[in-house]
């Protein structure tokens, strides 16, 4: 069976998959884009806590374990929770803004975690840009450096950036540094508000030019990795199409992440609380969860709405969490959703045209 079945499969049966642990919202560098509610206070969880989290999640039986934060590493405790995560065998992915992976932290990460993959923040292809957006000045050479370490180590490292009106015009570059580095990567293309609702990191999401430019790139960099296989022929490569689902996507049904004040949350993007570590422990929430099930019950409205607005609003990219932030209703269209969906229809036009 392959990946993308099991993951439909999860979602249809409600099985707990992946987990992603914020362990903490301080962090070394201040992005101008940060999602993290930082006024959010509350009682942290405790290594013991996150011990015995960890060992029900075991139990549970799930496969993916992230850790995140703020920047994880600045949490006290980092390499207890991610020692005792190793020893459960967890398949773990520490996202990290890479500023403090130096050699030695980079030699005990390696030795004492052994992460399926790290994944850094990397905001542009040059100091000026990359620095502008972290608020640190020297934090793209010392990221840069510190990728390089983890590669000589044998790690393997994942670039995650984010498309904005500062960066959209060294797309290009940045997917060179990439290769240079020898890294995989994800851009996002979608700049999001803060977790309390506020749009102020929307000052700099990337104007639609850029965001075309950014599609070209990637097309391009297709194009010049597969140069001899066409679309058609790519088309048949493809998996197999999966059993159809009746929901949108996995939140609350294979995924949920976890705020370090012990709130669990349908996903990284849905900030809505369906229960506490401090209240209860996870299995429990799991399957008893009131709030879970209106997530779940969501997720099948989502796709019904979507279906209903055509093939443009099902590729759209919708996120119901998203949605949540932006309007407090995880039903409602937002901006850059409602753009893509624009843009196919013009296309459409335009195509009818020739």
């Amino acid at each position: 069976m392959s990946y993308s079945n099991t993951i439909k499969r999860a979602w249809a049966g409600n099985r707990l998959m992946s987990v992603l642990l914020e362990l903490t919202y301080a962090c070394n560098l201040d992005c101008t884009f940060c999602y993290n509610d930082l006024a959010r206070d509350g009682q942290q969880l405790s290594l013991e806590q996150y011990r015995q989290l960890l060992d029900d999640l075991a139990e549970l039986g799930i496969l993916n374990l992230s850790l995140s934060g703020g920047e994880p590493l600045a949490h006290p405790r980092f390499f207890d929770i991610a020692n005792h995560a190793r020893s459960l065998g967890f398949v773990i992915r520490l996202k990290t803004n890479g500023h403090a992976v130096r050699p030695a932290t980079a030699e005990r990460i390696r030795n004492e975690v052994d992460p399926f993959v790290i994944e850094v923040s990397i905001h542009g292809a040059s100091a000026e840009t990359h620095d502008r957006q972290t608020r640190v000045a020297g934090s793209f050479e010392r990221l840069i450096d510190n990728v390089r370490t983890m590669k000589s180590l044998g790690l393997r490292v994942k670039a995650n950036s984010v498309l904005t009106r500062w960066n959209e015009d060294e797309v290009e570059g940045m997917l060179a540094l990439y290769d240079e580095l020898g890294v995989l990567f994800q851009i996002d293309p979608e700049v999001k508000p803060r977790d309390d609702g506020d749009r102020e990191p929307l000052a700099i999401e990337a104007s639609v030019e850029g965001q075309a430019r950014y599609r070209r790139a990637l097309e391009a960099r297709a194009n010049r990795d597969d140069p001899d296989i066409d679309t058609a022929s790519r088309e048949a490569g493809r998996e197999p199409r999966v059993a159809r689902t009746d929901k949108h996507c996995g939140a609350g049904s294979n995924n949920i992440a976890i705020d370090p004040y012990g709130n669990v949350l349908p996903c990284v993007q849905w900030r809505v609380p369906v229960g506490n570590l401090h209240d209860q422990r996870i299995a429990e929430i799991w399957e008893k969860s009131v709030g879970l099930q209106d997530v779940r019950e969501t997720t099948k409205a989502a796709r019904r709405m979507l279906e209903g607005l055509g093939d443009a609003a099902v590729r759209s990219n919708f996120c119901p969490g998203a949605a949540q932030v932006y309007s407090g209703d995880p039903l409602a269209l937002y901006p850059a959703v409602e753009q893509r969906i624009a843009a196919s229809a013009r296309a459409r036009v335009r195509l009818a045209v020739l």
